[in-house]
């Protein structure tokens, strides 16, 4: 029976890495910017509103936020969030840092069936190639840690891509982890996600590899494990709330396309060919010297990754949505098409990546540090106005654990990238540990700084200051759902939502609108305040009170608009 055997005996470099320094590596990528932060743009206040709601009603079944259905995506990423909420808040850490736990939990999962796919399908060692090459692209460092159910996805499909190629070798086992790897894609992304997944499995016997009864039993295994469980949810939503799931349907249930009543075809060309130049580096390069220098066409280490890419790339072409998150899956695929070939780059290609490395995160590296200098002393002065510009709402604070963990990764960093005889391997092991103090760096000196301009907490705080004592009944369109969740997480009032601002019969009312909309005089309504988040170009927010409108004829008074603060 044909079967595959990776090519392990090939002679590899002698190893200078420390498998535990790797794992430490590893583990230190996966924490900065999980904590201490408000939820930012773009999806952690939605993640952290449907939390709070399954939380305060029980209700885990139908994702949902104020009452009203959110139904963008399954409901397995909230459930996580939720146990962690349930656990660990508020006696140990905020609700919010809780929630974000499921974030290095689903990407601990990635890493690791990432890693167990490079090691079956290449060999020995390439392993933590793989896993390198993926902790160090610029994408995943972003949306990777993030609130957002887009990394339960991502586990789902690392998870299914290491099933695939286990099946050559334990055909049940690779069965079963592809029905759960099946579930979790099911329960975090959509149905689409899941038919992109099986399209991959059921087209492999193409290849010769695949083409074997052993195959069969595990897709079988597959279907038998992981059908039952897929359904529970779908079919408890159904029975308990038809009209959602009807909705679920038609309008969500393809996620990317949309839902099976509108297919939402097609965006603007080339988006994400342009975003994955820097979303995937250093991956792709690797990636096209793999192909450039390898002929094993005829052998599984380039027939699935390359299969897997091609369908991908189809979704993404056919999709309407633009959003960088959507690209996280080209980078299974095109970090294992990097990892085969990563001994064999030339010393000067290994050379250049590790400059530019060295370099790029040197320097940004360098502007932190001064940053947190001028934040807190004032020097540079020209960054301290610049910093002050961009974020007036900071008030620095002193702090003394966030430099001391700064210093010594800068230290680390620093022996780190000395290392000599640099080889492929190393170069990638550098960036890897060259972006991560970057972003270790980012959530210790400077998030803080960060926070107070991304957060709505500042500007639902001087709103607030607005209102007159006991006021409980501030209207806002139904639509503006960001203005709706923000004011009920900062300030625990519930905005009473209305078809259009002009339905509102409270006696104020919030409008958000876009920044560069020509201001209004509605009669009956005067402003008394006008606010944002610093340095925002697109939204802006109004708290206007109803006023009487004065008889015709008379000439009526325009009260001067009171502006939080101006905006450039």
């Amino acid at each position: 029976m044909l079967t595959y055997t990776p090519d392990s005996a090939s002679k590899l470099p002698v190893p200078t890495e420390k498998p535990w320094l790797l794992l430490l590596l590893a583990f230190l990528w996966l924490w900065p910017g999980i904590f201490g932060h408000d939820p930012w743009r773009p999806d952690e206040p939605y993640t952290m509103a449907v939390v709070s709601e399954m939380l305060r009603t029980g209700n885990w079944m139908l994702l949902s936020i104020q009452g009203e259905p959110y139904l963008t995506y399954p409901p397995l990423y909230y459930w996580v969030s939720s146990a962690f909420v349930s656990g660990l808040s508020p006696w140990l850490m905020s609700p919010v840092d809780a929630a974000r736990l499921a974030t290095p939990f689903f990407m601990a999962l990635s890493l690791l069936f990432a890693g167990c796919a490079g090691r079956e399908l290449i060999g020995r060692r390439h392993g933590r190639s793989v896993v390198l090459i993926m902790m160090g692209c610029l994408g995943l460092m972003d949306t990777g840690h993030q609130l957002t159910p887009v990394v339960a996805g991502f586990a789902g499909f690392s998870a299914a891509f290491y099933a695939l190629i286990l099946a050559l070798r334990s055909p049940a086992l690779g069965g079963v982890l592809l029905g759960a790897a099946s579930v979790v894609l099911f329960l975090s992304s959509s149905l689409l996600e899941v038919m992109l997944v099986w399209a991959v499995a059921v087209m492999l016997p193409a290849f010769a590899a695949w083409r074997t009864r052993r195959y069969v039993i595990t897709l079988a295994m597959a279907l038998l494990f992981g059908l039952p469980l897929a359904l529970i949810w779908p079919m408890k939503l159904a029975a308990s709330h038809p009209a959602m799931f009807d909705l679920w349907w038609s309008a969500h249930a393809l996620g990317p396309l949309e839902g099976f009543s509108h297919l939402g075809l097609f965006h603007d060309v080339g988006y994400y060919f342009i975003t994955s130049i820097w979303y995937a580096w250093p991956a792709w390069p690797l990636a096209a010297w793999t192909l450039w220098r390898s002929r094993r066409y005829d052998e599984p280490l380039l027939q699935l990754p390359l299969m897997f890419f091609a369908i991908i790339i189809l979704l993404l072409t056919f999709s309407d949505r633009q959003a960088t998150e959507h690209a996280m899956p080209l980078l299974l695929p095109m970090a294992l098409l990097a990892a085969i070939e990563l001994d064999s780059v030339k010393r000067g290609a290994a050379a250049f990546l590790n400059w530019f490395g060295l370099m790029t995160f040197g320097f940004f590296g360098l502007v932190l540090w001064l940053g947190w200098f001028a934040l807190h002393f004032g020097w540079p002065g020209k960054l301290a106005e610049r910093a002050a510009y961009l974020s007036p709402f900071y008030r620095p604070e002193p702090a003394v654990i966030a430099p001391m963990v700064a210093v010594v990764a800068t230290l680390v960093w620093g022996w780190a990238v000395t290392r000599r005889n640099l080889r492929g391997r190393q170069a990638v092991t550098n960036w890897a540990a060259g972006l991560t103090l970057f972003w270790g760096l980012a959530a210790t000196l400077a998030l803080p700084w960060v926070n107070s301009f991304k957060s709505y907490g500042p500007v639902v705080e001087r709103m607030e200051a607005q209102l007159p004592v006991g006021v409980d009944c501030v209207g806002v369109a139904k639509k503006n759902m960001m203005a709706r969740i923000s004011w009920d997480y900062y300030a625990h009032r519930t905005l009473k939502a209305f078809d259009t601002d002009q339905d509102s019969s409270c006696s104020y009312r919030l409008i958000m609108r876009p920044r560069d909309e020509a201001t209004v005089d509605v009669p009956g309504w005067k402003d008394i305040w006008v606010g944002s988040r610093p340095r925002e170009k697109r939204e802006i927010f109004v708290l206007q009170q109803r006023v009487a409108v004065p008889a015709a004829g008379k000439a009526r008074d325009m009260p001067d608009s009171t502006k939080d603060f101006v905006i450039d």
